[in-house]
């Protein structure tokens, strides 16, 4: 096992470290453990500091000493969960890119588009983060700031003028003390200009904020990252953690609660690969781009190709989809692309932590927008798609057999519209006028079963 996950890493192109790697069977499936050694960061040296003073923490109040003792292993094994989910996943992208560019080559030479290839590495920038994190842990959490509600409320609930008071507030709505953590993370490396070939020192950054008690945040990213970054380009980010301790529950049951609290936060603060897209829409797109480019460049005897091209390359891709993914993926994936999302959401919502004077991040973005079944119809390419997916699921190669045997025998140019729903009444037996609502509302369905619950 442990040969076989070096060769991996290196197949990722990874630089592979002296990692100790052990299997265990658990009940239900074989877990990877990769037992992460030298770090530091969770070497017992994270301070406690009393937020009230600003000096270390001298009290013995037994909720903090026991989170105390737990939070470095905490830290651990979070780390590793996260490294070994990310294996995982850029292991199974990574295993379906060239089946994948082999598949829609042979569809589109299928169609007499011969020559379509993919160039350059991929999942370079995961593979990077990926790297790095296996390296070395990207943050360090330095300082837990410790604050006292009992005390707090005896000073009248006001703050002590220091720089940990700027990571707390009292929500005068709910009567409870909130918490944020605010980082910058910083990418920085020499990089050669591939205009000129000068050599000048890349940089970019992201602010990131999250509220600790109602998991809404923001990142702010100055700019993306290139293909070609180098893991040591990403810089150690420092944060100090607060908590405020409660008094009106058992010590047993705080202690319980802040470890919580601490794994769900960690769930959006240490996300390195928000660098490159939201988690859940990461590494889901295919060729279609590329396939698009390529059509392009073919003769081909019909009008409107700047209808035709994309919903063609599309569907091919969608083809290819459905056979390594299953037809879910391309449901899911459009929903979830089309959520109303900020780019610069962090966490379950949107919240810029304008807490203090001076604050005024903004961002353009209604939070308030609902998310709607895109429009499925044989309008534009996009809508049109779902319909091409439809005949594809029912038919399958009888669709596809009949969409080849009218493009490959074009004679004189046609409307590819006309040349679509003729493939499909063929097939189907059905005319078009009936066959398309039928297609409309059985896609609005598929699509509607992965909006958003509320």
């Amino acid at each position: 096992m442990q040969k076989a996950l070096r060769a991996l890493l290196t197949a990722l192109g990874l630089l592979v470290v002296a990692i100790p790697i052990h299997a265990q069977t658990d009940d239900e499936e074989e877990l990877l453990v990769i037992e992460l050694s030298g770090f530091e960061v969770f070497s017992k040296s994270i301070k406690i500091v009393d937020g009230m003073t600003g000096k270390d923490y001298q009290g013995n109040h037994p909720i903090v000493l026991g989170f105390r003792r737990e939070f470095d292993d905490i830290l651990l094994k979070f780390h590793k969960r996260l490294v070994v989910g990310e294996y995982h996943m850029i292991k199974a992208r990574k295993e379906s890119i060239q089946p994948h560019i082999e598949e829609l080559a042979a569809l589109a030479a299928s169609f007499g588009w011969e020559g379509f290839e993919v160039d350059g590495p991929h999942l370079t920038r995961e593979t990077a983060i990926f790297q790095r994190m296996v390296n070395d842990p990207f943050f360090k959490i330095e300082k837990i700031i410790v604050w006292d509600a009992r005390e707090l409320a005896r000073n009248g609930n006001a703050l002590p003028n220091n720089k940990y008071a700027h990571n707390i507030r009292l929500n005068e709505e709910t009567g409870k003390w909130e918490r944020r953590v605010m980082t910058e993370w910083n990418v920085a490396y020499l990089r050669q200009n591939p205009n000129n070939g000068k050599v000048n020192t890349f940089h970019t950054y992201k602010e990131q904020g999250l509220n600790l008690d109602t998991n809404r945040g923001f990142h702010l990213i100055d700019r993306g990252l290139p293909a070609d970054v180098p893991p040591n380009a990403f810089k150690e980010v420092g944060l100090d953690y607060p908590i405020v301790i409660d008094y009106a529950i058992s010590v047993e049951e705080e202690i319980e609660k802040l470890k919580r609290d601490l794994v769900e936060n960690l769930f959006y603060l240490y996300d390195p690969f928000s660098w490159v897209a939201r988690g859940n829409t990461r590494f889901r797109s295919g060729f279609r781009r590329q396939l698009e480019e390529h059509i392009g460049k073919q003769r081909i005897k019909l009008s409107d190709r700047s209808w035709f091209d994309p919903l063609f390359a599309q569907f091919l891709d969608d083809i290819v989809t459905i056979k390594i993914w299953g037809a879910d993926e391309i449901y899911e994936h459009r929903i979830l692309s089309s959520i109303p999302k900020n780019k610069n959401q962090l966490g379950e919502d949107l919240d810029l932590l304008n807490w203090r004077k001076r604050e005024n991040r903004s961002v353009s973005y209604d939070p308030s927008t609902k998310v709607n079944i895109p429009h499925v119809g044989f309008g534009g390419p996009g809508s049109a798609r779902f319909i091409m997916i439809d005949a594809y699921r029912r038919y399958g190669d009888s669709f596809l057999s009949a969409l080849r045997q009218r493009i490959l025998n074009l004679e004189e140019r046609a409307d590819p519209r006309e040349l679509i729903l003729a493939a499909i009444e063929e097939v189907s037996g059905v005319p078009s006028d009936k066959y398309l609502p039928a297609a409309t509302k059985a896609q609005r369905a598929e699509l509607a079963r992965f909006l958003p619950k509320d």
